[in-house]
């Protein structure tokens, strides 16, 4: 069991990380960390992949490092998440709770509350692996595709292999897959819930802003602030390519570059005019 632990507070980290060590003592442990600051944690995450993550909501001076953190996870490396925090408790649960956590805890954290939320994520880890890894599941349409209603009320089922971006407006969503000039049409919760609740299926894509969610594995390049995809066309006249911008504000860049930078192989254009 590998612990993530991101915390601004040296001694507040290192009482974790003992208390955690003590509690657990009889099994396999790791405790990553404690980390201080939003980019050494996505090194450590990237490195380790941590199991469970505990993670302080602010830290030092950015108040929403912790949630930018627990959304880094929930794209590249979807684990459960505890929330520590000493914000006032509503500002600091608002914050949180559209990341998904495991729970959000209070500071002075309550050791007890923490060690039992520790031990639920790992049965949760558990029992997840064993689920994942039965065969009948691995080999089953259901583990890889997601199923959608058309706008003429169809059930369509959508291979994940397949899938190279969705494009949402609002509510409106269309799918766009390697095979098919046409996209998908549906209606969703949105794209961030939509996402939220496939995040097992989709666990090799990557949530770009508020429009986007695209696949990873079928990036071609990026080039002039521009995620470049394939997409399947009608006629010679049309764009053979997706671009898809990137933020320039914000921690956008580093993270979806963290994320490719794991994936490309092969000396993909990365990083080509993206100032």
């Amino acid at each position: 069991m590998k612990i993530l632990i991101v915390e601004d507070d040296l001694i507040t980290g290192e009482d974790l990380s003992e208390a955690i060590r003590e509690r657990f003592k009889f099994t396999s442990l790791e405790i990553i960390g404690p980390v201080d600051n939003y980019m050494h944690a996505v090194e450590l995450i990237n490195e380790h992949s941590p199991d469970i993550a505990i993670l302080d909501v602010a830290l030092d001076d950015d108040m929403d490092a912790g949630i930018r953190l627990s959304q880094y996870l929930n794209q590249s490396h979807p684990i459960p998440t505890i929330f520590l925090s000493g914000l006032p408790k509503k500002l600091g649960f608002d914050l949180a709770k559209h990341s998904l956590p495991l729970d959000f805890i209070p500071k002075p954290v309550e050791m007890e509350r923490l060690m039992e939320k520790i031990e639920l994520a790992s049965i949760y880890n558990f029992q997840r692996n064993k689920v994942e890894n039965m065969p009948n599941l691995k080999n089953s349409i259901q583990n890889k595709s997601i199923f959608i209603t058309t706008n003429h009320g169809e059930i369509t089922a959508i291979p994940i292999k397949n899938l190279v971006l969705l494009e949402a407006d609002d509510k409106l969503m269309r799918a766009y897959t390697a095979d098919q000039a046409a996209p998908i049409h549906f209606t969703s919760p949105g794209l961030r819930n939509f996402y939220h609740s496939h995040l097992y299926l989709l666990k090799d894509f990557y949530h770009l802003g508020r429009k986007y969610v695209f696949s990873l594995d079928h990036v071609i390049q990026i080039k002039d602030n521009h995620v470049i995809l394939p997409r399947k066309v009608s006629n010679a006249n049309e764009d053979p390519y997706f671009r898809l911008p990137i933020p320039k504000n914000g921690d956008a860049k580093r993270l979806l570059f963290a994320r490719l930078g794991y994936k490309l192989r092969g000396g993909l254009g990365i990083g080509d005019g993206d100032n």
